[in-house]
Formats: C-alpha cells, sequence, structure tokens
C-alpha cells in the first residue's frame, strides 16, 4: 500500500512543479506594451549661416565649433532659459549672445547669421555699379547712399564700377569681424 500513495503523491508534485516554474516564469515577463518613457530634455541643432566658422557656448560652457554652412546639435538640454552664444572661432569676439527659452522637451533650431552691415556714399560724382567679392550687389546713384544687410563674416573686396563704362573707380578690403555698421566713402 505504501507504494501505491508514493505513486499518487509523485504525478501531483510534478503538477505542482510544473505550474510554479511557469507561474516563475510569467512574472519574470516584462510586457511588451509598457508606455515608453516620456522625453524630459531638449535638443537644439544649430546651423551656421554667418560666413565663418563659430564656437557655441551654452551656459558659458563651450559645447563645439561649427564651420560655415554646416549645423551640430547639442543633446540632453535641461527645459527652461539657457544663455547661448556664437563666438569668432579664432579671434573669439562673440557675434551673437541670446537667451532662449526652451518650453519642452523636442528639437529647437538656432540659425547663427551675421547682422554686420556696410553703409557706401558716393561722393563720386556718378552712378556707380557697387561689386562685393566679384558680384554685382546694386547700383548707386551720384551723391546717393546705399546700405548692405547681414555681410558674411570674413574679408569682402568691395569695388566701385562706372555704370557708363565699367571702369574700376575705388575698390576696398574689409574684414567684416563683428556685428556692426562698416563704412565706405567713394571719392573722386
Amino acid at each position: 500500500m505504501t507504494k501505491l500513495k508514493r505513486c499518487k503523491i509523485i504525478p501531483h508534485a510534478g503538477i505542482i512543479l510544473w505550474l510554479s516554474f511557469f507561474l516563475l516564469a510569467l512574472s519574470s515577463c516584462k510586457s511588451t506594451t509598457s508606455p515608453e518613457v516620456e522625453a524630459t530634455t531638449a535638443r537644439m541643432t544649430v546651423n551656421n549661416d554667418c560666413g565663418i566658422a563659430v564656437d557655441i557656448y551654452m551656459d558659458k560652457n563651450f559645447q563645439f565649433s561649427v564651420e560655415y554652412q554646416e549645423s551640430e546639435t547639442i543633446l540632453d538640454i535641461s527645459i527652461g532659459e539657457h544663455e547661448v552664444e556664437a563666438k569668432n572661432k579664432v579671434t573669439e569676439i562673440v557675434l551673437s549672445s541670446l537667451s532662449v527659452e526652451l518650453l519642452e522637451p523636442r528639437e529647437y533650431i538656432l540659425t547663427i547669421q551675421s547682422e554686420a552691415s556696410v553703409h557706401i556714399t558716393n561722393e563720386y560724382g556718378e552712378s556707380l555699379n557697387i561689386y562685393g567679392d566679384g558680384d554685382l550687389l546694386s547700383d548707386i546713384g551720384s551723391l546717393g547712399t546705399l546700405i548692405i544687410e547681414n555681410v558674411l563674416y570674413g574679408v569682402h573686396l568691395l569695388e566701385a564700377k562706372k555704370v557708363s563704362d565699367g571702369t574700376t573707380v575705388a575698390s576696398i578690403s574689409i574684414d567684416f569681424a563683428e556685428n556692426k555698421a562698416y563704412f565706405w566713402t567713394i571719392n573722386q
């Protein structure tokens, strides 16, 4: 009789053992429908359209250098207000400084552009065509003024040519290194 009772216990023990392993395996599985963790930081892509390479600082900390017509991205920025500066990579002159408020965790885009301008006064006595680095920019009447805004940073050659025959009457090379107004007066 003892053998018979032993046989009855063994099948029940196997079922209990199998159910224990099954329940243990189920409890250790991760749900594939669990919600994703929400992002709590922002990103900022910096586009450089200013004409020269710049160093980017956020909250006074160097982030990276960006070459002209390239982009870089600052990752994991906390939500809130931040100070962003773009400095001339060579001279370290601050070209752009602004306060940005990041309101939500998403990607923001910041484009660095030149705010330099050149004010040209024609005292030559004839109408002139103004060229910049070989390209016609505008004409300027006799005794007129012309303002060219958002000149790319860097050294640029400006030339004044007579409208009548294309003769060059004046030229100047200007290093646009800051966000300021530059002046050129053309005399005879």
